[in-house]
């Protein structure tokens, strides 16, 4: 008996063994597992840590000196390394952010409400920075498989993966991405440039129109030639549009070197923004309402998808990737902080920018502001001016509002940083915003103009970047078409501005596909895939193909709720 009793326990204890080992199985095949036959043994110091950097940056000087009596020439090579600074690559994907998010953030989340703006906040933070980093692994493992460090960019790793016609598929919609987000850039760049010269020396009737708020213009002592000159910008829409974009052209075309156009945007353009952001915010704190602002009668958590596709487009810093691989050496520590501060920066960032541009709306009265967007939303938009001029007598039952305030309602901009005319704080929000297009302007231009070169066959192979003689061409094909399509909506658009819409529909069918979908599918690929191709650094993001599988079904929901109502095939809410 005491023998079958110990069999019994024996087989037990089998079984249970047994069936643990098939659950960590089946764990271990829903996270996925890389055979370490993968990676290299020429790479076993990088893999273990014992070197962290993949190559080295190394700058050659030659210099020539004479003798003194002018017969001889030495010819001196000095070599110097280049020292890498997450610091300065964090500065950078910071700032090429910066622009689309404080731009748009405060009118994409104002019908949603602030506190679910949080939440859809931190996700999209957390998928675009996990999708950073997926780019990152993807430029690490072909530098190793090429054996070549400079100028391995997004396009050649989509011809890579995704094949010959895919690759080219995918280039396109990157390289109109980019255009796309440049347009809006030098549009936003000129319109606020407008706002600026309006703020000092009014237009031509000492009245400032933006949206559909009027303000009387405060007119500073400034010269009258020169006043005059700021007026007739200021009465031409187009004309600041081509002055922004002339300038910004001059700047990159003087520009000697990519590297000095790098630094420009790390030591000068960031922390002006940054100072003017803080600016911004110590005047806005104190005046901002954030009981209204945290008020549960102002959250419509049922509305925060729509923000989605802005939130996005608030981190889409991936065209400077390569440039931060290659400047970190391939170093994945240096890289992941890299991402994750320059990440968090604008997480936090945009958390208070959102937060004083709102409670100032919502503040004085202007409550009505988030009120009538998120029922504009819920009705579609331009229904409620529809509804109102059917019967005004439901509108304010549903609104609760008095006749006069429905009027005001109906026509408020949906922009809220539009409402903060008058206020101490717009000047601030002015500037500050100016200077983030500049910078993340800039950014695009530097992540575009490598893609570009490689897409039609003229990538130098020796420098990151055009080489100096092909500058001209670089500026005039990086920015002439945005630039011309700019000034013509500027021209013919009037008063309506199609940035916000634009950048909405690139962040549905641009961003998710080319910054979700497409790194998980690279590196599922790259990882899990039948070419078991060598790889050089282990995964830089846990959870295998459960991290990858979450990046699909984002971008999947965010294409399908918002893409097909977007395109008026139905409505979720």
């Amino acid at each position: 008996a005491q023998h079958s009793t110990e069999s019994a326990s024996d087989a037990e204890y089998v079984f249970e063994a047994h069936k643990n080992a098939s659950l960590f199985q089946n764990i271990v095949d829903k996270v996925g597992k890389i055979d370490d036959s993968r990676y290299s043994n020429s790479n076993s110091e990088y893999l273990n840590g014992t070197v962290p950097k993949l190559f080295s940056n190394l700058h050659y000087t030659r210099t020539t000196e004479s003798s003194s009596d002018g017969k001889t020439t030495t010819t001196k090579l000095r070599v110097q390394h280049k020292s890498s600074n997450w610091v300065a690559s964090s500065s950078l994907l910071c700032g090429t952010a910066l622009g689309s998010g404080l731009l748009t953030l405060p009118q994409a989340i104002e019908a949603a409400g602030y506190i679910p703006a949080i939440v859809a906040t931190v996700a999209a933070w957390a998928y675009m920075t996990i999708s950073a980093l997926l780019t990152s692994e993807l430029l690490i493992n072909r530098c190793g498989e090429t054996g070549r460090v400079r100028n391995v960019g997004l396009l050649e790793l989509y011809t890579s993966y995704l094949g010959e016609s895919g690759g080219k598929i995918a280039g396109v919609g990157f390289l109109l991405v980019s255009y796309l987000v440049m347009g809006v850039y030098l549009s936003e760049g000129g319109d606020t440039l407008r706002e600026l010269l309006e703020m000092t020396v009014g237009s031509s009737d000492g009245i400032v129109e933006v949206g559909s708020s009027v303000t009387t213009a405060t007119t500073m002592a400034v010269p009258s030639n020169i006043a005059d000159i700021a007026r007739t910008i200021v009465d031409n829409p187009f004309i600041p549009r081509a002055l922004f974009a002339t300038l910004m052209g001059s700047f990159l075309f003087a520009a000697s070197k990519i590297d000095s156009v790098q630094r420009t945007v790390t030591h000068f353009f960031l922390p002006v923004t940054l100072l003017c952001f803080a600016a911004a915010m110590t005047v806005g704190l104190p005046t901002a309402d954030f009981g209204a602002l945290l008020s549960l009668d102002n959250q419509h958590p049922e509305l925060v998808l729509s923000a989605f596709p802005l939130l996005f487009m608030s981190w889409t810093y991936h065209g400077v990737m390569p440039r931060v691989v290659y400047d970190l050496e391939g170093d994945k520590d240096k890289i992941t902080k890299a991402v994750v501060g320059g990440s968090a920066t604008a997480f936090v960032m945009y958390l208070t920018w959102n937060a004083v541009v709102l409670g100032n709306v919502l503040g004085d009265g202007n409550i009505l502001a988030s009120t009538a967007t998120a029922a504009s939303a819920i009705l579609n938009d331009g229904s409620i001016s529809t509804i109102q001029q059917s019967s005004e007598v439901l509108l304010r039952d549903m609104l609760a509002m008095q006749g006069d305030d429905i009027a005001t309602a109906s026509t408020i901009g949906s922009n809220p940083i539009e409402l903060l005319q008058g206020q101490p704080l717009e000047t601030y929000v002015a500037l500050a915003s100016e200077l983030a297009v500049i910078t993340s302007l800039i950014g695009v231009v530097l992540g575009f103009v490598n893609e570009f070169y490689d897409a039609i066959g003229k990538l130098p192979s020796q420098a990151y970047g055009p080489k100096e003689d092909n500058k001209w061409q670089v500026a005039l094909l990086t920015l002439l078409p945005p630039a011309i399509v700019s000034v013509l909506l500027g021209a013919s658009s009037g008063s309506y501005d199609y940035n916000f819409e634009i950048l909405d529909y690139t962040g549905i069918f641009g961003a998710s596909v080319l910054f979700l979908i497409l790194p998980a599918l690279m590196v599922w690929q790259n990882r899990y895939g039948d070419d078991a191709r060598p790889l050089t650094v282990k995964p830089m993001v846990p959870l295998g193909k459960i991290t990858l599988s979450s990046l699909y079904k984002a971008a999947g929901t965010l294409i399908l709720e918002q893409g097909l109502e977007k395109l008026g095939v139905f409505e979720f809410f």
